[in-house]
């Protein structure tokens, strides 16, 4: 039994892990006209961090040009261009993982009859399952470029697959960045 609640628990895992779906979330300034913004420019942040090693994992170049590549699609589908002078609006984009725990409770408990009488409350046939998962944020940010002021937010979450390939990756970062921008300019 111990077996078949191992192999139950691993293919749950696996299914919670493959099956994750991205949430998706934004913020615009209302009073903000999006038809201005035709060119754009990525503000630089730096690359290399001091600290954790999931400081280390957020902050790389690999994840860098995934980001930026997936983003700068999106935004040449909206028919806007990246200028490195004069922009009309200026990008940055920030990144989080978190540790997450997950507690499932399968089964019901029954108390025992033995004999047809009462024979204490015990709860057998429960069981508890606990997981845990790096879930990882993306943030990308449109700043107007006049006014330095920020005009519009996606947010984005999604379970983390840490043995992905890197074409898996790619992948995974194309699937966010075109649901972050899916309702960009907002109407």
């Amino acid at each position: 039994m111990r077996i078949l609640n191992t192999i139950v628990l691993l293919v749950a895992a696996l299914a919670v892990m493959g099956c994750s779906t991205i949430s998706v979330n934004h913020v615009y300034d209302t009073q903000a006209d999006f038809t201005v913004y035709k060119t754009y420019a990525w503000i630089e942040q730096p690359t290399m961090g001091v600290g954790s090693a999931e400081t280390a994992q957020r902050m790389n170049t690999l994840v860098d040009k995934l980001v930026k590549n997936a983003v700068d699609t999106q935004l040449a589908a909206k028919g806007l261009t990246l200028v490195a002078e004069n922009p009309d609006a200026l990008l940055i984009y920030h990144t989080g993982i978190d540790q997450k725990i997950e507690v499932q409770e399968y089964g019901y408990s029954y108390p025992h009859y033995p004999y047809g009488g009462w024979y204490g409350g015990g709860y057998g046939g429960q069981s508890i399952d606990v997981y845990e998962y790096k879930e990882g944020t993306l943030i990308v940010d449109l700043i107007d470029a006049k006014t330095e002021q920020l005009v519009w937010r996606s947010t984005a979450t999604k379970t983390l697959e840490e043995t992905a390939t890197m074409e898996q990756r790619q992948a995974n970062v194309n699937e966010v960045v075109t649901k972050m921008f899916a309702s960009y300019p907002p109407k």
